[in-house]
């Protein structure tokens, strides 16, 4: 049997450990052409060594004899910098897994689509800032795009599965470590709280981003572009448990869900071996795991993330939903960095949606096909987000 070819991009990242984890169980089935990782050298050469990618790509030239020493093979090739990730992007594969965090994956993200058939996407930040260009030139290449997140994942089957007319569709949420937290409790919260999310393990950017429900909030923009729906269509609730990762109610009055446990093996599995079935035989689902489920419409004018994603969806403007994206891409860093407060988060992100906005003027920027617009709407908004926060501190 021929083996399927395979690019991670993001190897050492969380959804890159996933897909790893599958195809240590599947090594009869794919084989590694490329791995990415960013500054974490150490696990990136372990991964090399252990899967023997034809290449491998790192942040920074200055690590090169530094990983050259942890290789232990001979046939393959070095790249680093935006400039490698773009020359490995290159190579034509069957699956890309694009798992980089934040905007600097578009542009491997878009040169994978020119070259390969299937691109799965973690990347949710890139589908905010340039959703249209995607699906453009997915189309444009004939190139499939499968999603990643655990609630598009469940969305895209469902869908996939059924006929009926889509009256909505419901992402789920978990709520976060805050959930019903009052504003004075909300004043307290300090960096090690907000990354333990109650019910995934993730990366710490995703986990802030849960905790203030902006991850919920560019899910939504997300979703309008993968399923081509208005956004009065794409509702949220509240789902403490996280085991129903994605809800579709139809015009026939009946609801359809996908139910699993909190992680991201299924959906990771039903993307890259799609569109084949496989034996999940890592996980057992057991029915006892649907007692006392609960749902809760989510009261959007309760959540500050959520009014903003309106705000800029209701305009169809794509040139806030990158500012959005991007301001708050430098305001998590920023809480990170223990520069600002939880709370000031999306006070960032609003200030910086207004006055990047008003830089700009009533100037037409076609962002829908230009990659060179949102990348340079992207660097303006983290340079000026970057001022308004040093204005607070």
């Amino acid at each position: 049997m021929t083996k399927k070819t395979i690019s991670i991009f993001g190897s050492t990242g969380s959804v890159g450990n996933t897909t790893l984890n599958i195809l240590r169980e599947n090594k009869e089935i794919f084989d590694v052409k490329i791995l990415t990782g960013y500054k974490n050298i150490s696990d990136l050469a372990s991964l090399a060594n252990e899967f023997n990618p034809e290449a491998i790509c790192f942040a920074n030239e200055s690590d090169l004899e530094l990983i050259k020493n942890k290789i232990n093979y001979d046939e393959v090739e070095y790249y680093f910098g935006d400039d490698g990730l773009l020359e490995c992007a290159k190579v034509s594969v069957d699956i890309v897994i694009a798992g980089i965090v934040g905007l600097a994956g578009l542009p491997p993200l878009l040169e994978s689509i020119k070259s390969s058939k299937k691109v799965c996407i973690a990347n949710k930040e890139c589908f905010v800032s340039a959703g249209s260009l995607i699906m453009n030139e997915a189309n444009k290449y004939k190139t499939q795009i499968l999603p990643l997140d655990s609630e598009h994942s469940a969305i895209f089957q469902i869908l996939e599965n059924t006929n009926n007319v889509v009256k909505d569709i419901f992402l789920t949420a978990s709520g976060g470590p805050f959930y019903k937290y009052s504003s004075d409790e909300l004043l307290k919260v300090k960096v090690d709280d907000a990354i333990k999310n109650p019910n995934w393990v993730m990366g710490k950017k995703i986990s802030v981003d849960s905790a203030t429900l902006m991850n919920k909030g560019l899910e939504i923009i997300e979703a309008k572009h993968l399923f081509n729906l208005d956004e009065s269509k794409i509702k949220v609730v509240i789902h403490r448990q996280s085991i129903a990762h994605g809800i579709v109610s139809f015009e026939d009055n009946t609801f359809l869900t996908v139910f699993g446990y909190p992680d991201m093996t299924h959906p990771v599995k039903y993307a890259i071996f799609h569109p084949k079935n496989y034996n999940n035989k890592s996980q057992k689902m057991n029915i006892e795991l649907l007692n006392n489920l609960s749902f809760e419409l989510v009261n959007e004018e309760e959540y500050q993330a959520l009014k903003l994603v309106r705000s800029v969806l209701k305009g169809n403007d794509e040139e806030k939903s990158i500012i959005l994206n991007s301001s708050n891409e430098v305001a998590v860093k920023a809480f990170l960095d223990k520069k600002i407060r939880f709370i000031d988060i999306l006070v960032v992100v609003e200030e910086s949606i207004e006055y990047v906005s008003k830089l700009l003027g009533n100037e037409t920027i076609n962002y829908s096909d230009n990659l060179d617009n949102i990348l340079y709407l992207d660097s303006l908004t983290r340079q000026k987000t970057e001022e308004l926060i040093k204005l607070r501190i």
